[in-house]
């Protein structure tokens, strides 16, 4: 459910998620690793826009987005152009 506005853009490459904390700070996800020499996972998070959120912060996480195949014109371009052509 998107809540907010995102501008993933502005996303560090390795971003997997936003969201705002108890403490009321947005931050950046990343991808967790499990840490060298341990036996638990490790997820960095870098300080981030809050994007105006102002619902709960337990309600605030939101997954980045699948990036967009442009390699394929996508169907709707497709028929587009079709009618173009026509």
């Amino acid at each position: 459910m998107k809540m907010t506005a995102i501008d993933w853009n502005q996303a560090p490459e390795n971003a997997r998620w936003w969201a705002i904390d108890g403490d009321g700070h947005a931050y950046w996800y990343c991808m967790p690793q499990i840490a060298t020499a341990t036996t638990f996972w490790f997820s960095a998070r870098q300080p981030a826009p809050s994007f105006g959120y102002a619902r709960d912060f337990r309600v605030s996480l939101q997954e980045r987005p699948p990036a967009v195949d442009v390699s394929y014109p996508a169907p709707v371009q497709v028929a587009a152009a079709r009618l173009l052509r026509r």
